[in-house]
């Protein structure tokens, strides 16, 4: 047989797979043009790469938070490397643990040593493969821990020796950062506004995620306060914080702070992702992390600085950021069913002098507590009238009550506004204690360092001059001088169309209250039983924003007994909440407040509304 036919064969055949391969790379060209994969730089389509940049080296941590906030719980926990984030050993999980009649400290507990039991177990096997000596350990387990550090480089024994020290439990956070997709409903819109008045990225408003997880009562280790995290030296710089006021504790008034602080940052130090871990590890940090390795690569600067500080937080913070967003904006397909809550709505008021409160919620009409909760950033003595409301303060009022305040105030008599504070200047003395000055003034330690700015307790110095909170409240308002202010007149009628409505002004004050001194030992409960009262009704008339703060000597005004005209009819649950202390206040009880709203747990979520018994 000729030779010739086979060759021929051979060549109609490398034509074949010439024209097979032609058109497979055609048709892969023409689904780059409809579905482009991610660039190097590229994590996800809500991050612009020319501002936030991933390389392939932080994919591995942007991938491990991701999972973090998105997949695994809070009941959960997470066995990582902690410098190879790609390196998961083994997840814990203690969901069973919630289920059979456990209290809160008993689940801690177990669940505790799991992880610990969990940690010592991986770090055994690593002990093994480095011929360490130590507890007998499994084959499988010896695959596995083997087969996660496959990647790492290093030779067998050196790795896995250095591999022990690194071994890290990260605890789950998918429902937290669900919770926390609801209650940013209320903020995002107006946090949104600030940072694109201020020419910032829009993405950065996803930032009290990482930090809080909206929680504004969130308090770090190191005194960070705040959904935004300030630090009370920090926060002095770009937020108000005096006696009166703790801007911290308010999302929306320290998101101005935080686009302040962001805008001057980024001017210094020119890219997002070292600006955004500034935030975290300081600006004076990261422009050293610049100088040392010569780059503003945040990958590079993540892999090869060995500042003393610059540690896993650090390190994980830009990363912990893109993945939040990324999940942020996925909402919808990670987290079905969870919505953000509305926008919450106000109008805001200011004055150009001090006033107070209790004038303003009297002569309109307004609940205290409700102002309170408008207002986080004012402290408690302000509530109560301890304190007057500082001059250009952003008061928030319900929707269309600000013409009313307004002109509430224009009508007080120039003796009920004040050119200073309801305090004094003392000049620490040598063998002075902040105690000492407290009790000398009769007010509390705490007011003393709210009022300072004050970490901690022993912190004065000799020559330093504090400002000392009045312990006495601003004298109450006459009845002769309500009955000359026509609340009629008050309300704005543009703003209400001449009905302040059931959500702008509670229920007019009751007349001649009495009065009730609070001594050592008693609980609001214990006084509401005694006047025959409920303990809401006790809240409302003295503005009190937890129902557990009340002070030795503090006047409380006592409405009439039987009085059920003031109680609502839903509780919006906020943090630090349970259902023992929301029947406590309203003078029901548990039984009734799960009955009444069809509760089968005891479990409640922050912002989540009960409707309360008769």
């Amino acid at each position: 047989m000729s030779r010739r036919p086979r060759l021929r064969h051979r060549r109609t055949a490398r034509r074949a797979l010439a024209l097979l391969l032609l058109a497979a790379t055609a048709l892969a060209a023409s689904s780059l043009l409809v579905a482009p994969p991610l660039s190097a730089q590229e994590y996800h389509p809500a991050l612009d790469p020319k501002l936030f940049p991933v390389a392939e080296s932080l994919r591995p941590a942007v991938d491990f938070w991701h999972a973090i906030w998105s997949k695994h719980s809070s009941r959960e926990a997470v066995i990582h490397d902690n410098e190879h984030l790609g390196v998961v050993y083994s997840v814990v999980d203690a969901n069973d643990l919630y289920d059979v009649g456990l209290t809160d400290i008993q689940v801690a507990k177990q669940r505790q040593k799991r992880v610990d039991d969990e940690l010592d177990r991986v770090k055994n096997v690593l002990r093994e493969l480095a011929g360490l000596r130590g507890p007998k350990v499994h084959e499988g387990d010896v695959a596995r821990v083997r087969y996660a550090l496959r990647n790492v480089p290093g030779n067998d024994r050196s790795k896995y020796r250095a591999a022990i020290s690194r071994v890290r439990a990260q605890t789950g956070q998918s429902d937290r950062f669900a919770e926390a997709i609801r209650i940013s409903g209320m903020f995002m819109p107006r946090i949104e506004r600030i940072f694109e008045e201020r020419g910032l990225p829009i993405v950065i408003a996803r930032l009290p995620f990482v930090e809080s997880m909206f929680n504004y009562k969130a308090r770090s280790k190191v005194g960070a306060s705040g959904a935004w995290q300030f630090t009370a030296s920090t926060g002095r710089m770009f937020l108000q914080m005096d006696s009166a006021v703790d801007a911290r504790s308010d999302v929306l008034l320290a998101a101005e702070g935080a686009a302040k602080k962001l805008a001057r940052e980024f001017d210094s130090l020119k890219t997002w992702p070292i600006t955004l871990t500034a935030y975290n590890h300081g600006a004076a940090g990261m422009a050293r992390a610049v100088r040392e390795t010569g780059t503003r690569d945040i990958a590079v600067i993540i892999e090869k600085y060995k500042g003393r500080s610059f540690g896993f937080a650090s390190r994980n913070f830009y990363p912990e950021f893109v993945a939040a967003v990324a999940v942020y904006e996925d909402r919808e397909e990670l987290f079905p069913g969870i919505s953000p809550m509305p926008e919450l709505r106000f109008d805001e008021f200011t004055a150009p002098r001090y006033f107070s409160l209790l004038d303003l919620a009297q002569i309109t009409q307004s609940s205290l507590s409700e102002l309170g909760e408008l207002n986080p950033a004012l402290a408690a003595d302000v509530v109560r009238g301890d304190l007057l409301v500082p001059p250009g303060y952003p008061l928030r009022v319900p929707v269309g009550a600000a013409g009313a305040f307004r002109a509430a105030y224009d009508r007080l008599p120039a003796e009920r506004t004040s050119e200073r504070q309801l305090a004094t200047e003392y000049r620490v003395q040598r063998g002075d204690t902040l105690g000492g000055i407290a009790s000398r003034f009769g007010v509390s330690v705490a007011a003393l360092q709210r009022a300072n700015s004050l970490p901690r307790a022993d912190r004065i110095y000799v020559g330093q001059r504090l400002e000392v909170p009045s312990s006495s409240s601003w004298t109450p308002i006459t009845t002769d001088l309500l009955a000359q202010i026509s609340v009629a007149t008050l309300v704005d009628p543009v703003a209400t169309n001449g009905d302040p409505g059931p959500d702008s002004f509670a229920d007019p004050p009751r007349a001649e209250p009495s009065e009730h001194v609070v001594a050592r030992g008693e609980t609001l409960s214990r006084i509401a039983a005694k006047y025959g009262v409920t303990v809401e009704a006790i809240v409302q008339a003295n503005g009190i924003r937890s129902a557990d703060s009340i002070a030795v000597g503090q006047r409380l005004a006592i409405p009439p007994a039987g009085s059920t005209s003031s109680r609502p009819q839903t509780h919006r649950v906020r943090a630090g909440e349970n259902l023992s202390r929301i029947a406590e206040r309203y003078g029901t009880t548990v039984r009734a407040l799960m009955d009444h709203n069809g509760l089968r747990s005891t479990v409640l979520q922050i912002g989540q509304v009960l409707r309360i018994p008769s």
